[in-house]
């Protein structure tokens, strides 16, 4: 074979004189073919089992994959020899404007309906369940039907029973009675998932054993936290009555589209949604489609790395969920793991590399991760959406000494519903990696955040809580001495911060031109843009997070523990719940507008400790809060909120402007009371003067008392995806949908009316908060309520795309 290849080689390059090396592959072609355009390879195995052969003798090397799909049965994995030569690069591209495919999708066949009795099954599923073999030994978490993932079978939800204090279990739960319990056939195969406790965690659980007397489920791994109900306050808060249920047995097969799988006898049932007998069905055969490894070198200062690989126009598609192993070494939360394979493409040990124009489509895990030692990689112009996990991940070494995953950049990528397994998912998570620019993207319609960055905070040596990073911490790294000062600092309650901050390394990262919207969908106490953890020098700037109307958002934008010396500077938070900031320790909030945010959550209940700042945790020594634009269009806004007793006097806060259009009175009344206390001393309550905040336009006019308070004008259009990349990832012909009146508290009867920018479009809304489809109500006159609702309108037209569709809520007077 390696004869073959080095003729192969030869010949194209003869063929090609003295320049690059060209392949050329085709779901067509043949692997006995030298792979060039008229005789391609079948194969992306071939393909770089001949660029290795050409390696060592040419510079650059490009391969055209020539559309349509390329099957893998197990992860293709591009080794230090299947890297470039310094300086150079090779590109694996799709060709002209063909459209290659990558999957793991093996069709099913030979299904039949199933004919006996299957204990557990509903009544309403007998004579619609359709069954295959598959062969033992397959264990998928997925299920595609032409190439879109179907829901697997699941229980009602549930609220568990509450562990008497001091039985609480991160493997145990008690299932409340009226809902159904036995021991399972495929009992291996069945998973419980949860919002573990707290609203900002979600996991999948392998089941282990069953108590049915005692009504209790163990799992073979660990929740981030106990398997308990949310404390009564969140459940209160954030309406949560359902946070567990199990999937994958026959008992749930209750409706059209769901499956289960019985790795043990190799059965796959379905209940196909048409009824008929089972057309287009394939399972993943492997998670990782792609795998770009050098060689991690965890005690060494720096890795061996693949250099200058490059995929660009490739379509990733058809792979398998991850599940967790017990005890992962995780970052916060367990919202990832280090040097985890939860990616379709992932870059281990990989720098200079690029990955542009892709597509990362309808598969179980994250669609990109940058792990371990990663640096000067660009991620550009890159589609993200209906992914398991996050849409890109950059996950260093955990908190140490060995800072190796910098200088990357990710760039006008596109992302949005994404999580749609692992519901902890953000759009774009960096984890002990740093100096990156993360600019101009597009991220909208996730589970929870839109941009993480994040690290470990919990240092306490030996005493570590599960969930909060501590199992990453490499204490290796860790001076003995630090370990008995952190030690000993943590039996007196105090953070020694000062001692661990050089080593989290998520530092210098410069997050600017983001738009983010409708994010925290899922999950409650989340935020658009969310650092802790973290390290120091990262800069917010200029990004537009706008529309974050949820139950579950926690402001906009917000610093959490153990965060320091981060500035947000002209940035636009406009239309959030809750509050703008949230703010804690040293951090710097520069030229932001901060524009109607409000009291009330989604359902019509108003938050306690809601405002535009909120003071979460001190001490913020320094601080500087100054020349911001605080706009409310009606109402009585609360500008500033000190929590849990935060101080103010410790912060620098100075040239604002406040302003309520419906009542400026309040905004004149509040700096008054700042100014009063020593705060504000030069700041305004004046209009603004924007263009049409309710159209987006926040430019301000010549004139603004803005300017002259300092304020510098922030340029909208510099934010977002940017040619041609705007084109490519959302099209030309958008549709425009606007409700009216705008969000407000109404007296009691309110008439809302719904208008797209194009009039042959279809509109269609919805009043409960989730997102319309084309299933949704279509809207065809104005509409009336008495009672709090949150509407949500997009509208449908062939070849075109309402990208934000509209969103607005209503809360009746004293009924919140």
């Amino acid at each position: 074979m390696l004869n073959q290849i080095q003729a192969i080689v030869c010949g194209l390059l003869i063929f090609c004189g003295t320049g690059a090396a060209e392949f050329y592959v085709s779901p067509a072609g043949n692997d006995s073919h030298p792979g060039t355009i008229d005789q391609p390879f079948a194969t992306l195995v071939q393909a770089r089992n001949a660029v290795r052969a050409a390696r060592s003798s040419e510079q650059a090397v490009t391969v055209y994959l020539r559309g349509g799909t390329y099957v893998l049965d197990q992860t293709l994995v591009f080794g230090l020899r299947d890297g470039a030569p310094q300086g150079a690069a090779i590109r694996y591209m799709a060709y002209q404007d063909e459209t290659p495919v990558i999957s793991s999708l093996k069709p099913v066949a030979g299904w039949r309906k199933l004919s006996s009795t299957l204990d557990g099954l509903p009544a309403e599923s007998q004579g619609s369940v359709w069954v295959a073999d598959v062969g033992t030994g397959r264990n998928f978490k997925v299920l595609y039907r032409e190439g879109s993932m179907l829901q697997r079978a699941r229980s009602k939800g549930f609220l568990p029973v509450r562990s008497e204090p001091g039985k609480e279990s991160l493997t145990r739960l008690t299932v409340p009675a009226g809902i159904g319990l036995r021991t399972w056939e495929n009992l291996r195969d069945v998973e419980v998932l949860i919002r573990p406790l707290y609203p900002w965690a979600m996991n999948v659980l392998p089941v282990d054993n069953i108590n049915t007397a005692e009504r209790t489920v163990t799992t073979t791994i660990g929740g981030t936290y106990p398997l308990e109900p949310p404390p009564a306050a969140f459940q209160k808060v954030h309406e949560l009555f359902e946070t567990c249920w199990f999937e994958n047995a026959v008992d749930f097969l209750d409706s059209p589209g769901e499956w289960v799988l019985d790795s043990a006898k190799g059965k796959l049932y379905l209940w196909p949604v048409d009824g008929n007998q089972p057309a287009g069905i394939a399972f993943p055969q492997c998670v990782e489609l792609i795998r770009i490894e050098g060689d991690p070198r965890d005690d060494a200062a720096t890795d061996n790395v693949v250099r200058g690989l490059e995929f660009k126009g490739i379509t990733f598609t058809g792979n398998d969920r991850y599940t967790w192993r017990d005890k992962e070494p995780s970052y916060q939360h367990d919202w990832s793991a280090v040097d985890q394979p939860s990616a379709m493409l992932r870059l281990r040990c990989a720098e200079d590399c690029v990955v542009e124009e892709c597509r990362f489509v309808r598969g179980g895990t994250s669609g990109i991760r940058l792990d371990l030692q990663a640096q000067h990689n660009r991620i550009e112009g890159n589609r993200f959406s209906e992914l398991g996990g996050h849409g890109i991940a950059l996950c260093g070494y955990g908190p140490g000494t060995k800072d190796a995953n910098k200088q990357n950049k990710i760039l006008n990528n596109r992302i949005d519903h994404i999580g749609i397994f692992y519901w902890a998912s953000s759009g774009i998570y960096v984890a002990q990696s740093g100096e990156n620019r993360i600019a101009n993207n597009l991220i909208h319609n996730v589970p929870y955040i839109g941009i993480t960055l994040s690290g470990a905070r919990d240092f306490n040596w030996q005493r570590g809580r599960d969930g909060e990073g501590y199992r990453s911490i490499r204490w290796q790294d860790v001076q003995a001495e630090e370990k008995k000062m952190l030690q000993d600092a943590y039996a007196k309650h105090v953070e020694r911060t000062d001692l661990f901050l050089p080593y989290l390394h998520a530092r210098r990262n410069l997050i600017e031109g983001n738009e983010v919207f409708s994010a925290v969908e899922v999950l409650g106490d989340g935020n658009a843009i969310y650092l802790s953890g973290a390290g120091t020098g990262n800069r917010i700037r200029r990004n537009y997070v706008h529309h974050i109307l949820s139950d579950g958002i926690s402001t906009a934008m917000r610093p959490d523990d153990l965060q320091e010396q981060t500035t947000f500077e002209q940035n636009i938070v406009y239309k959030c719940v809750y509050g703008a900031v949230e703010h804690k320790h040293q951090n710097h909030y520069i030229n932001n507008i901060f524009a109607c945010i409000y009291p009330t959550n989604i359902h019509g209940r108003e938050w306690k400790e809601w405002a535009y700042f909120i003071f979460g945790r001190g001490p913020n020594t320094g601080s500087r809060i100054q020349n911001n634009i605080f706009y409310a269009a009606d109402g009585s806004p609360r500008f500033y909120y000190n929590r849990w007793n935060s101080p103010m006097d410790d912060s620098i806060i100075d040239n604002n402007l406040y302003w309520c259009a419906e009542n400026p009175e309040s905004a004149a009344e509040q700096l008054e009371a700042l100014q009063a206390a020593g705060h504000d001393l030069h700041g305004v309550a004046a209009d603004p003067m924007f263009a049409d905040i309710a159209a987006g336009d926040f430019s301000i006019a010549e004139n603004s008392p803005a300017l002259k308070a300092g304020f510098r004008p922030v340029d909208i259009s510099t934010i977002g995806l940017q040619s041609p990349w705007k084109e490519k990832l959302v099209g030309g012909n958008l549709l425009h949908t606007r409700i009216s009146p705008p969000s407000q508290m109404i007296e009691s009867n309110i008439e809302i009316r719904i208008k797209c920018s194009q009039r042959d479009a279809v509109i269609r809304y919805t009043t409960d908060g989730t997102e319309p489809t084309e299933n949704a109500s279509v809207y065809k006159s104005s509409l009336k309520f008495s009672e709090p609702v949150y509407i949500r309108a997009k509208a449908f037209k062939d070849g075109a795309e309402d990208l934000q569709g509209a969103a607005e809520f209503y809360t009746v007077k004293g009924k919140h």
